[in-house]
């Protein structure tokens, strides 16, 4: 799920961070840089590892400020193909299916596609369903907001900023904006499933080996 990277970056100390320890002046800039910042091919930054390297600073004229070739390291999430996680079920619609978050992250989807079969939106509920036949008949479990889900990765997509020739496209067809309020950008998306052995929402297994132990 974590992955520890190496970066190489040109970092400029502002003339008013020159009174401070080099090391500690640098590591302020990198964090506000790279913290929460999800790089293409790496991941959702999450925390930055140690400093392997600050060379000389150097100045450019009308430059009050020290620049430094910094080498790095960072702790990103990038989980593997397959990989299983559990997280929470935050929201859930008909159209995109169930939406779960980590906690620091909380763009997982579960499309309905990634559902256990057989499975079905129930309107009422406004939730998915696993829909099971047994010799008692049929019976229902739901996928529940705000309960653990097990899942298992099967892509990532990163997808860039939208530009405003994208922003104005959305708005003359009459759909939500790119990057507003009601179609926030989303620069890491992980896709998952819910179908397989052990995975779904965890109570449902829970509850099982307690009826099979009583």
């Amino acid at each position: 799920m974590f992955v520890l990277c190496t970066l190489e970056d040109k970092v400029r100390l502002a003339p008013k961070d020159l009174r401070l320890d080099t090391a500690d002046a640098v590591t302020a800039v990198l964090e506000k840089t790279y913290l929460d910042r999800v790089i293409p091919d790496l991941g959702l930054v999450v925390t930055l590892y140690d400093l392997l390297e600050i060379g000389d600073g150097y100045v450019f004229q009308s430059d009050g400020g020290v620049h430094h070739d910094t080498t790095f390291r960072v702790v990103a999430f990038r989980p593997s193909q397959e990989e299983v996680l559990v997280g929470e079920v935050i929201s859930q619609d008909e159209r995109t299916g169930v939406h779960v978050g980590l906690g620091f992250f909380e763009d997982i989807v579960i499309p309905p596609y990634g559902m256990p079969e057989p499975h079905s939106w129930d309107p009422e509920e406004k939730a998915w369903s696993w829909d099971l036949e047994g010799e008692e008949g049929a019976s229902q479990l739901y996928f529940e907001t705000g309960l653990p889900v097990r899942l298992q990765v099967t892509g990532l997509t990163y997808t860039p900023p939208p530009t405003p020739v994208d922003q104005s496209a959305a708005q003359s067809r009459g759909d939500p904006i790119p990057g507003s309020a009601d179609c926030p950008h989303a620069p890491l998306v992980v896709t998952a499933k819910a179908d397989g052995d052990g995975l779904g929402m965890v109570h449902w297994y829970d509850e099982g080996a307690m009826e099979e132990g009583s």
